[in-house]
């Protein structure tokens, strides 16, 4: 067989010791960050089968990606195929996008978050800390609320199993309506009024895509209950950045937790919003980081990896994007 597999990104030690263990004596793999400019488009003129994190401008720039001639099959590491530029990429070429390999850990982030907004625990702490020791008002007890999940695939299945384990009820949305996951509703698109109104707590874990951008707006946040717990761990323009502002600073009792942003800085630390979200008591955030445990990263490029596998013998495919949904 001996396919020719191109990687856009210098794996670490461990992920590239995956490329051996799977590729070797099935294909050719080459680095691309360690290639002089003559080879690096030799390589990529050659290349079977691509591998990249997010296949962003980073990686590959627009006059690159036209060499791609031969190239059959392109696999992401990362979960999100929103960075792709499709326009650029021939139609033919398949595209997989490596759906639920951080599950586990955003799931775990998503309890955190929400038990976190729901108990109070900073604002109490806080008050601790100025030697304040107020018991009033009510926590949040979940058992038994809805929690209700947009995007039910890999992320949302284990989010549902976390969440579940909380004694919470599951209503979920997907692109099908339908789900072999046990779950109490599941629902396409067109139920999100009925998620939204029965849950306690929203979790969004959706893709961006042309039909989830602005999914969450003035309206749909006017659904939920007034003292809901909204989650997005999935992109940050799939909520509305100014309904969500304007929402939680009308209702006090509102509560959002967002690991994902709207604008997130590449390569800096400064980091900026459009609305004075911090100011605000009733948001707790954290900085693009619930898949960031020990090991995610090799264990992500063992599911990716196995997927080309899965394409080079011919076998079914995980996480094959419709490019239709990206492009403008």
């Amino acid at each position: 067989m001996n396919k020719k597999i191109v990687v856009t990104y210098e794996p670490g030690g461990d992920e590239r010791a995956v490329y051996h263990e799977i590729f070797d004596n099935l294909a050719q793999v080459r680095f691309l960050p360690v290639e002089s400019a003559h080879d690096r488009r030799r390589l990529l003129s050659e290349a079977e089968i691509i591998t990249a994190l997010s296949f962003s401008a980073k990686e590959l720039a627009a006059a690159e990606i036209k060499l791609l001639e031969r190239v059959g099959f392109i696999q992401l590491i990362y979960a999100g195929a929103d960075n792709v530029p499709f326009e650029l990429i021939p139609p033919e070429i398949v595209l997989a996008s490596n759906v639920g390999a951080f599950a586990r850990p955003i799931a775990e982030h998503v309890l955190a978050l929400t038990l976190a907004l729901a108990k109070k625990i900073v604002p109490k702490n806080d008050q601790l800390r100025q030697g304040i020791f107020d018991r009033s008002g009510y926590n949040q007890e979940l058992r038994g609320a809805v929690c209700g999940i947009i995007g039910f695939g890999g992320n949302g299945r284990e989010i549902a199993r976390t969440m579940r384990a909380m004694g919470m009820q599951i209503y979920g949305i997907n692109r099908s309506g339908q789900t072999d996951f046990p779950v109490d509703f599941i629902g396409s698109i067109k139920d999100i009024p009925t998620v939204l109104q029965a849950s306690r707590v929203v979790v969004v874990t959706t893709p961006l895509t042309r039909a989830t951008k602005d999914l969450i707006g003035p309206k749909e946040l006017n659904w939920m209950k007034k003292d809901a717990i909204l989650i997005n761990v999935g992109r940050g323009d799939v909520i509305n950045q100014q309904a969500l502002y304007e929402h939680l600073k009308a209702w006090p009792g509102f509560f959002a937790g967002i690991d994902t942003w709207w604008n997130e800085p590449v390569g800096s630390t400064d980091f900026e919003l459009k609305y004075p979200f911090f100011e605000l008591p009733n948001i707790l955030g954290s900085p693009h980081s619930a898949d960031h445990v020990p090991g995610s990263i090799p264990y992500a490029t063992r599911r990716a990896l196995e997927n080309v596998r899965n394409f080079l013998v011919g076998d079914e495919l995980r996480g094959v994007q419709n490019r239709e949904d990206y492009l403008v």
